[in-house]
C-alpha cells in the first residue's frame, strides 16, 4: 500500500517574466534551498508556477516583491 501525498497546503502562484529572466528567476529560488519549487509552465508565454510550503510564503512573496524592482514580473494568479 502507497501512502498518499497531501498537496492541499501547498501555496500557488502563476508569475509572468520576460524569457530570457526564467533562468534568472529560477536561480534566485534554488539559492533558497527548499524555499519553494519553480516550475515553467508555458516556456512561449513565459509563465513560471511557483509552490511554496505555507512555512514559507511569507519570504516567497517578499522575494517577488524585491525581484520586480529588477526584471518585470507579473503575479497572474495566487492560490493561497
Amino acid at each position: 500500500m502507497h501512502d498518499k501525498i497531501d498537496y492541499s497546503d501547498i501555496h500557488r502562484i502563476l508569475v509572468k517574466v520576460r524569457r530570457e529572466d526564467i533562468v534568472y528567476l529560477n536561480g534566485i529560488f534554488e539559492s533558497y534551498e527548499g524555499l519553494a519549487v519553480i516550475r515553467t509552465i508555458d516556456r512561449w508565454e513565459s509563465i513560471v508556477e511557483i509552490l511554496a510550503s505555507p512555512y514559507f510564503i511569507s519570504e516567497v512573496k517578499n522575494i517577488l516583491e524585491e525581484l520586480k524592482k529588477e526584471i518585470q514580473l507579473e503575479i497572474l494568479e495566487k492560490l493561497i
